[in-house]
């Protein structure tokens, strides 16, 4: 009986909640990505913004958002090129450009050879000053930015600077979802430069040429 009783009461006990998630795709670029349901779509600021969301943390104010524009500087280069078109369109320069839209910004690091959804892409980390109304507000953040055949996607997720380390692994979590609708097959790349060696630290992608990779 005793028995009978301690497995009734362990069925009795909660299961912890699964958290759910929304399927986003962008229905021009094809861009896909997941986020929590507990996540809120918020509109967009810009007109390149193709999507803004907004955590649930009202004190912590975690956001992610996704700029999409035609560039189609590079689309005469083959697919093994691409390294060195991440290197001239977005890189360090980029950045720069980039954040001198907010008022203060420091950039704390950049890497080239990094990964966003199926292409090599470029990280960066830093903070910034947001002016929202009479307030101004204290980010911090990491970027991603992929030059994809005739696409520049951009990643932008932050919060304020004091809840970054909160939020982090939730970014890194949304990041590592994007996928981009395929152009290139790897069978006609042709023999180029691996930058997928140095992705086990700085490339969130769904999927490769070799299927899913990881990230530490």
């Amino acid at each position: 009986m005793t028995r009978i009783l301690f497995a009734i009461a362990i069925l009795l006990i909660p299961t912890a909640a699964q958290a759910d998630y929304f399927f986003w795709q962008d229905p021009k670029s094809g861009l896909t990505l997941t986020y929590p349901d507990t996540w809120e779509k918020q509109n967009n600021q810009n007109p390149d913004t193709v999507l803004t969301i907004e955590g649930p943390a009202n004190l912590a104010k975690p956001q992610c958002k996704v700029n999409v524009a035609d560039d189609s500087r590079y689309v005469i280069f083959p697919a093994k090129y691409g390294q060195a078109v991440q290197k001239d369109a977005v890189s360090t320069e980029f950045w720069k450009s980039y954040m001198g839209l907010y008022d203060d910004y420091m950039i704390d690091s950049i890497y080239d050879g990094a990964g966003l959804g199926r292409w090599v892409a470029s990280y960066a980390q830093g903070s910034w000053t947001l002016r929202e109304g009479t307030v101004n507000q204290t980010r911090r953040g990491l970027l991603f930015a992929s030059l994809y055949y005739d696409k520049l996607f951009v990643v932008e997720c932050s919060s304020l600077n004091h809840a970054y380390e909160t939020w982090e692994n939730d970014f890194r979590s949304i990041i590592k979802s994007i996928d981009f609708r395929k152009i290139y097959h790897e069978r006609k790349t042709g023999d180029y430069d691996d930058f997928l060696k140095r992705v086990d630290q700085y490339f969130w992608a769904q999927t490769g040429p070799e299927g899913t990779i990881g990230y530490n």
